[in-house]
């Protein structure tokens, strides 16, 4: 059964979701790229799709041994497929596209990351050392809708 949003979701569940994580800083098996992206898609469905991936590792190389164990793949958009396929999220087409709350991977000097469409539909959002990073969509690769 396809995830669905929840009513209102954008002026609540996901405005609260990213107001509240907007200073929590990048850490491993917590608030890393994957599950970040993963807790703000339970903030607009309800759904955890990244369940099968919680508490398996605490760091990169422990991510990377969870990704080819559970995913079989060995980067983080092998893993964002695996449960997008798992909770039957569509892939775009045109990852470009990506909508307000999508699923993305993005590619930027340090790698591959996922992260969030953010509310204003131009910038994608990724933890960082600090807190909430906006960059811009046009990093996108792959997305889902969500």
């Amino acid at each position: 059964m396809p995830l669905k949003r929840q009513k209102h979701w954008a002026t609540r569940a996901y405005h609260q979701f990213l107001v509240a994580r907007r200073k929590m800083p990048f850490a491993w098996g917590v608030n890393d790229c994957a599950l970040f992206a993963a807790d703000g898609v339970q903030a607009v469905t309800g759904t955890d799709i990244a369940s099968d991936f919680r508490g398996k590792y605490h760091d990169e190389a422990s991510a990377m041994a969870a990704i080819k164990t559970i995913a079989g793949g060995s980067t983080i958009a092998d893993a964002a497929a695996w449960c997008a396929k798992k909770h039957t999220l569509a892939e775009c087409i045109h990852p470009l596209m990506a909508q307000r709350g999508d699923l993305v991977i993005v590619k930027t000097a340090q790698g591959l990351m996922s992260g969030l469409v953010d509310l204003n539909g131009r910038h994608v959002v990724v933890p960082g050392q600090h807190g909430l990073v906006r960059l811009s969509i046009s990093l996108v690769t792959r997305s889902w809708h969500v």
